[in-house]
């Protein structure tokens, strides 16, 4: 019996088992920094198949690649499980500032990298914040303008790595999917939203918001956009880097494309498009009440457009 060849095939066959669900969108990529973190478990297979070879206690080397079965597909299926608590950020910085009601605007930007970031309305503040962060505490800058009655936010994210180790807790950090960050913005105000993801899942929810202008930079992430029934005329651009996005619209909003990437894969194909110069738009995109123009730029490995019915306000 050849164990090593049979301890190589156990390695390919794993590790294209978890790529697959990394690239189907089942499995965080994430999840490699878990599988990296029993890096002694490889040595201890290895160990037992150099020790037992050769000896009548051959039979022991097939331990080697069950281990490596166990160290690559076992993050892969317990990662909702046991290492949610091992990888969860360890400190938490809340932060809200009162809505001036005698504001006309506010302009915000979020920075923000490796985990998952939700943004929403349902606050009775301009903006409130629960960051998760490891080592830095987020930057938060707030500056009010009083000659034109608008505001403005930036939150930063100052984490730069993605895994690390925590002497006092002896285990790993890090790592995509396990810092989150939940910021929430009044919907009584006009907003223009800036946003800035690196390997990230971000759900931004704009429906109850008055959303009119948004920019998104986004570096391998992945990203759910609900587009607001509050506001008529929306522009948004994002420049992507191998990142995937959806988008949900109020079903009588209109849209309109401009598209300056190379897009994978699309799954709009139930919208009456009509091409124009630059890109698609839908038929009815100029005699529309609500339109949504959208500017892409880079690359997008996905773009998924549906509709939804919004919710009327009593």
């Amino acid at each position: 019996m050849d164990i090593g060849r049979i301890r190589n095939g156990a390695i390919l066959i794993s590790t294209g088992v978890v790529l697959l669900l990394n690239t189907t969108g089942h499995l965080l990529w994430s999840v490699w920094l878990r599988i990296f973190s029993l890096w002694p478990v490889a040595l201890i297979a290895i160990g037992i198949e150099l020790l037992f070879k050769k000896t009548r206690f051959s039979f022991l080397t097939v331990l080697s690649p069950l281990l490596f079965f166990v160290i690559i597909l076992g993050p892969a299926f317990l990662h909702k499980t046991y290492f949610d608590k091992i990888y969860r950020a360890s400190h938490t910085y809340y932060w809200s500032q009162d809505l001036d009601t005698t504001m006309t605007r506010t302009d915000a930007t979020i920075r923000f990298n490796a985990g998952n970031l939700v943004v929403s309305s349902g606050t009775d503040k301009l903006i409130s914040a629960e960051l998760d962060y490891f080592k830095r505490k987020p930057l938060i800058i707030y500056e009010r303008e009083n000659l034109n009655g608008s505001g403005r936010v930036r939150i930063t994210d100052r984490d730069k790595k993605l895994i690390g180790w925590n002497f006092t807790k002896g285990k790993f950090w890090g790592g995509w999917g396990e810092k989150r960050w939940e910021i929430k913005i009044t919907d009584v105000i006009p907003i223009d939203l800036r946003v800035s993801l690196k390997a990230s899942n971000a759900d931004l929810d704009f429906s109850e918001l008055r959303v009119s202008n948004f920019d998104l930079e986004t570096k391998a992430s992945k990203v759910d956009i609900k587009m607001g029934a509050l506001v008529d005329d929306v522009i948004a651009r994002v420049e992507s880097k191998a990142s995937k996005l959806s988008l949900a619209l109020p079903e009588d909003m209109a849209i309109r494309i401009i598209n300056h990437t190379n897009l994978s894969s699309t799954s709009f194909s139930w919208l009456t498009l009509e091409k124009t110069e630059d890109g698609y738009q839908t038929v009815d995109f100029d005699r529309a009440s609500r339109k949504l123009t959208l500017y892409l730029e880079g690359s997008l490995t996905s773009l998924k457009i549906s509709k939804y019915q919004p919710f009327e306000r009593i």
